[in-house]
């Protein structure tokens, strides 16, 4: 049997405890819980992709740092106005991003070989763990996408989101098997781990423990290790040069929310429609570093 690494197994424990929590405590307590944590973690692990983009630029360094800040923020106001606008089609983008985005950060594990058909599992899986995610969940979910789509969905679409991801992902992870075969066994049990969590905890909980845990931890410490190979302690290095962007990401939020406070949107609709605008360009910012790393 595959030996587990320690890490590995702590974030099986710990999202076992999760969902215990989810079951245990009160809901409003959990709310608050979940959105600090996505807020301090889940924000500040996309805080430094000004940093990764220059350290992988080719213009000088007195030019390149406000001219990436200048463009990371276009990107973000695009995508806002993007929501505001055709919430449709960039719900969609959103989605798809973050389904690549997730199954490449929990699938490649330093995987030296790039191949679209690698990319295509990423996307696979990832759009998976969403159908999951949505499926289990399914009035919270379709509530939320008709707040801010105005489009109402079916029930039968998340059914039938989740066979078709399932199909598609067996089906990349067959052409892929060469390269995600030692994964497997642990992945497989993180994939049971899910499913108790998402079918016995709130979505926001579910999510929550997922982005914190599985995704944005594991991403933080990649790109601390990227960004300051030379630091002895690059995690908190990376804390001290992101604090001046993470709290610039939360005033952002807080201004989202005056902007649209008498719109009839819920807060927890808000709240994921925030995710969506800084996630796309942090998407492209992990990409290209693995790309170039």
């Amino acid at each position: 049997m595959p030996k587990l690494l320690n890490f590995e197994r702590q974030k099986i424990g710990i999202t076992l405890i999760c969902t215990l929590l989810g079951l245990l405590l009160p809901v409003m307590f959990l709310w608050v819980l979940a959105a600090i944590n996505v807020l301090i973690i889940g924000v500040i692990h996309g805080a430094n992709d000004l940093y990764i983009l220059s350290k992988y630029s080719k213009t000088t360094k007195k030019r390149q740092f406000s001219y990436l800040f200048f463009s990371y923020l276009f990107f973000v106001f695009v995508m806002v106005l993007a929501l505001y606008s055709v919430p449709q089609y960039a719900l969609l983008l959103f989605v798809l991003a973050s389904s690549f985005h997730f199954g490449e950060q929990q699938w490649h594990k330093n995987s030296v070989i790039k191949s679209a058909k690698l990319h295509f599992f990423y996307v696979a899986y990832g759009i998976f763990l969403f159908s999951l995610l949505f499926f289990t969940h399914q009035d919270q979910t379709l509530f939320i996408i008709q707040e801010i789509s105005g489009i109402p969905v079916a029930q039968s679409i998340l059914l039938q989101a989740l066979v078709a991801s399932c199909v598609l992902t067996v089906f990349f992870a067959f052409l892929n098997i060469k390269q995600i075969k030692a994964q497997l066994f642990f992945q497989f049990i993180a994939l049971i781990v899910f499913v108790l969590l998402f079918s016995q905890t709130s979505l926001l909980w579910s999510f929550s423990v997922y982005f914190v845990l599985w995704h944005s931890t594991p991403s933080l410490k990649e790109q601390a290790v990227v960004l300051y190979p030379n630091e002895t302690k690059p995690v908190y290095k990376y804390f001290k040069q992101a604090l001046p962007y993470w709290i610039l990401s939360l005033v952002g939020l807080a201004v989202v929310f005056v902007f649209f406070r008498d719109n009839t949107a819920s807060l927890l609709s808000l709240f994921f429609g925030f995710l969506a605008a800084i996630t796309i360009p942090h998407v492209g910012v992990i990409f290209w570093m693995h790309q170039k790393n």
